[in-house]
């Protein structure tokens, strides 16, 4: 059955040593579509470069980039490796460029940084430039990290789901075709880190002190008598503190169960739970 859907584009912005994680990225965010789009009642179109640009004559490679993406963009996110990217003739780079003209214009700008270890063949005037871009950036917001790029696309994904929530695209759309928007379900892997000093390149390493699985219910309606049942997907790992029996998840509230994941990767969860004697069920998928 066919269904009407809000298109929330997205540009990815990063410099050329990125592929991979532009790679897994894309595909976190394709499969994010496929198990919670039509659940929402939003896909999310990521946009790159790569991908989706169109060649153009008529003005600077950068500022054809903007037009085609960056005005036209949602949402941003961008993300560094070990390289700054090359000047644009008006900023440091391309994806300077891009991250500073979106937040300009007031769209949300998610921007990130690689704690991998550095190649050998590193180019030390990129990571210079690199820090100090950094440094600049730190004065107009929060900065995310990230340690490989299944974690980079995780975090992609809550701040995406973070912009759908806030800018409120899903309930717009609900909201045109029923009056009662009921529990709205939200899962995510929660994880708090203590810095642990500086490694032999210099760069701060970090500990993960506490794992959570948590599922907030930003809707106007409790989800009552919730159950749910955990599939690994890709053989990760995760051992959870599943509830022992049936829970109720008030409107405006979260709960949270402790979570030991073994290894990196993707797990299935399905819900189950009753909102005014009707049984409501659904499924997502998260990168541990």
């Amino acid at each position: 059955m066919t269904q009407q859907m809000i298109g929330v584009l997205a540009v990815i912005a990063s410099p050329g040593d990125t592929t991979e994680e532009r790679a897994v990225v894309r595909d976190q965010i394709n499969d994010w579509n496929i198990n919670n789009g039509r659940r929402a009642g939003v896909v999310i179109l990521p946009w790159l470069y790569e991908r989706s640009s169109v060649p153009s004559l008529g003005g600077r490679a950068q500022s054809i980039i903007n037009s085609q993406a960056v005005d036209r963009a949602d949402i941003v996110i961008a993300f560094f490796d070990s390289r700054l990217g090359t000047s644009t003739g008006i900023d440091v780079s391309g994806t300077a460029e891009e991250i500073r003209r979106a937040h300009s214009n007031g769209k949300p700008v998610h921007v990130y940084f690689s704690n991998e270890p550095l190649p050998r063949d590193v180019n030390l005037e990129q990571q210079i430039a690199l820090r100090d871009f950094r440094t600049e950036l730190e004065g107009d917001g929060l900065l995310g990290d990230y340690n490989d790029p299944e974690d980079l696309a995780g975090q992609v994904i809550r701040a995406l789901e973070h912009d759908i929530d806030v800018a409120g695209w899903a309930e717009s759309l609900l909201l045109t075709s029923t009056n009662t928007l009921g529990a709205k379900l939200k899962w995510h892997h929660d994880h708090q880190k203590e810095q642990q000093g500086l490694d032999k390149n210099g760069k701060m390493k970090y500990r993960v002190v506490k794992n959570r699985l948590v599922v907030e219910n930003t809707g106007d309606a409790a989800a009552e008598n919730l159950t749910f049942e955990i599939t690994e997907l890709d053989g990760t790992g995760i051992k959870v503190d599943l509830p022992s029996g049936p829970v109720t998840i008030e409107k405006d509230s979260s709960r949270a169960w402790t979570a030991i994941p073994f290894s990196r990767g993707t797990i299935q969860i399905d819900a189950s739970w009753t909102e005014s004697s009707k049984t409501k069920t659904s499924r997502w998928t998260i990168t541990i």
